[in-house]
């Protein structure tokens, strides 16, 4: 018997009470971590790790895809509608060549590294009956969901970073915002496509153009027109609400019905979500927008912390060196397609030398929304093959508790030589 165990037999520590306490843990774990002078995030993963199903069992595995999987829809929703907000037509505008060109080459870059190395050396690294199911039914669709998962990057972690150090607003930090927003937006539809074509590869279904592209380009398209929809809506009645305390009711509620209606009809919340920020950043007055970011800010944090620690409660000890290779061929190839995607990008738009030699340092950070994207292809895999899905979560996952403790002195170092710190 473990030593929580005893908590189980109380009737009264119903989910309730577990996601109680998860807030409770989170957070105390974010405290520590910020003690010792780390991101937040590694505190809440560590604490996902801990008191998980693999090492002290405080939740269990069902708890963890069933009760608690709301907690990740929300949680993705709210960092799609913030991502969208981060989207200013202004500062893309203004350096529109340099941000576009970047984004995409980085995007492939990233991309293309990982999904390549990462089908060459899966079947040497891995020794599973899995693999009698052929290549095309394994190792080709996992590689597909990694390459495309590589693409995010983490906007909170930067943001983090110039907040710290009160970096200026110049070329090289305004050109490092656009793209990071941007590169998102090209995650999630890179995601998409991918992931359509992976499913029906591992089901061993035929390969269709029409389910391949015309599918996954739909559900944008309806993604899209919901989006604005709900924008549309916003637009029409927070102007009824002056008070900024009543304006959260409204925001929240917007992205939890734009969320709640995609996955309903099988489309993107993500994509919806990100549409919605979007909207209300261009198309709202600029107090009334700024209000209603700054709302969702407020309480995103413990929101974030469940959701990581959650995230961080999928790694499994027993598959950490299982999927220590894999860990580091993610983590380099992801790196080296990014420095040389975004260099290739800065040198075609003929930007600074400093955005050409350094914004590719910048593009490390790796979370939310890898994150979120790995643990939905899991969900979806492990029922198929457990074995390699369960790989591909930790590995990932592990990649980013590198990731968070090495990339913010990538970070700083590049603002430095920019000389924006």
């Amino acid at each position: 018997m473990d030593f929580f165990s005893i908590f189980k037999n109380f009737t009264t520590l119903n989910f309730l009470a577990y996601a109680g306490l998860l807030f409770l843990i989170s957070q105390a774990f974010g405290r520590i971590a910020n003690y010792f002078k780390s991101p937040h995030i590694i505190g809440y993963l560590l604490s996902g790790i801990l008191f998980g199903p693999y090492v002290l069992n405080l939740f269990s595995k069902e708890l963890i895809y069933n009760d608690l999987a709301i907690i990740t829809d929300i949680t993705l929703s709210i960092i799609a509608f913030s991502i969208g907000g981060s989207l200013k037509i202004k500062i893309l505008k203004k350096y529109d060549k340099s941000i576009l060109f970047i984004t995409i080459f980085q995007a492939i870059g990233a991309f293309l590294f990982v999904f390549i190395f990462s089908m060459i050396f899966l079947p040497f690294i891995t020794n599973t009956n899995e693999a009698n199911n052929g290549f095309i039914k394994t190792f080709l669709p996992i590689s597909l969901i990694l390459g495309s998962v590589s693409i995010a990057t983490a906007p909170a972690a930067i943001l983090s970073i110039l907040h710290e150090y009160k970096a200026k607003k110049g070329s090289f930090s305004n050109v490092l915002l656009g793209i990071v927003s941007l590169d998102d937006v090209i995650a999630l539809i890179f995601y998409s496509f991918t992931l359509v074509i992976a499913k029906n590869l591992v089901k061993g279904e035929s390969f269709a153009f029409s389910s391949a592209f015309i599918s996954p380009l739909l559900t944008i398209l309806f993604s899209l027109f919901l989006g604005i929809l709900v924008g549309f809506l916003i637009k029409l009645i927070i102007k009824f609400f002056k008070p900024k305390d009543m304006l959260l009711g409204i925001v929240l509620g917007s992205i939890l019905l734009t969320g709640g209606i995609a996955l309903s009809f099988n489309i993107s919340p993500l994509l919806s979500n990100m549409v919605l920020g979007f909207f209300v950043q261009t198309f709202i007055s600029h107090d009334k927008a700024n209000e209603a970011f700054d709302v969702i800010e407020s309480i995103e944090e413990p929101i974030f912390g469940l959701f990581f620690l959650i995230a961080g409660a999928f790694l499994n000890i027993s598959f950490v060196f299982k999927a220590s290779i894999l860990t580091l061929i993610i983590l380099s190839f992801r790196f080296l397609g990014k420095y040389s995607g975004s260099y290739y990008g800065a040198y075609l738009s003929n930007s600074k030398k400093s955005i050409k030699k350094y914004i590719g340092l910048s593009l490390f950070p790796s979370a939310g929304i890898a994150i979120g994207l790995i643990l939905e292809a899991e969900i979806i895999f492990s029922p198929i093959i457990p074995f390699l899905s369960a790989l591909m979560v930790n590995a990932v996952i592990g990649q980013i508790l590198i990731n968070e403790l090495i990339s913010p002195y990538f970070v700083r170092y590049s603002l430095k030589k920019a000389k924006e710190i």
